[in-house]
């Protein structure tokens, strides 16, 4: 006789989901867990609406970003996700989601960038900066004559307030 057990989706609050995706991202470009405790933090305290994961070639200038932005929270209502088998929360969300963020943190390796990230605020929330230690940054730039072209957009059908994005340099004419 074969014991047969069928797991359900947990319902998750939004902002609790939004959190460890936010966490999740950092994670697989490889940010430290310090760096990925405050951006989770300032997102539950409604200050940080997302951020910004640079690739630095070996000049000092931004050669892939990608972005992960939320919109703000009206309702925390919640998701119903499935991380059983193993699941990040990203796969949970949207597998479309999970190989958008695979393929930038392997674009990046392959590349051999390292990381940079910076954090976005909500508007008005900047001067919230100092309660998280942090301080306005030049960080690295694009080289002269270079911009950056969007590859990609996604916005998972789960959660369409969340925006993740990459883009890479490329040169003007």
């Amino acid at each position: 006789m074969t014991v047969s057990v069928k797991l359900k989706a947990t319902v998750v609050p939004r902002s609790v989901v939004r959190a460890t995706i936010l966490g999740d991202v950092m994670a697989n470009f490889g940010l430290p867990p310090d760096v990925i405790e405050l951006a989770q933090r300032g997102y539950a305290s409604g200050d940080i609406s997302g951020i910004s994961i640079c690739g630095i070639d070996h000049r000092g200038y931004i050669a892939d970003q990608a972005n992960l932005m939320f919109d703000q929270l009206t309702n925390n209502d919640g998701l119903s996700v499935d991380t059983s088998s193993g699941r990040s929360m990203i796969e949970a969300v949207s597998v479309k989601f999970a190989y958008a963020v695979e393929y930038s943190v392997n674009t990046m390796r392959r590349k051999g960038l390292s990381i940079q990230y910076r954090y976005h605020f909500y508007a008005g929330r900047n001067h919230e900066m100092g309660r998280y230690n942090l301080v306005p940054s030049n960080g690295s730039e694009y080289e002269q004559g270079h911009s950056l072209r969007q590859i990609f957009t996604v916005q998972p059908g789960m959660d369409p307030g969340i925006t993740y994005s990459h883009a890479t340099t490329w040169r003007m004419r």
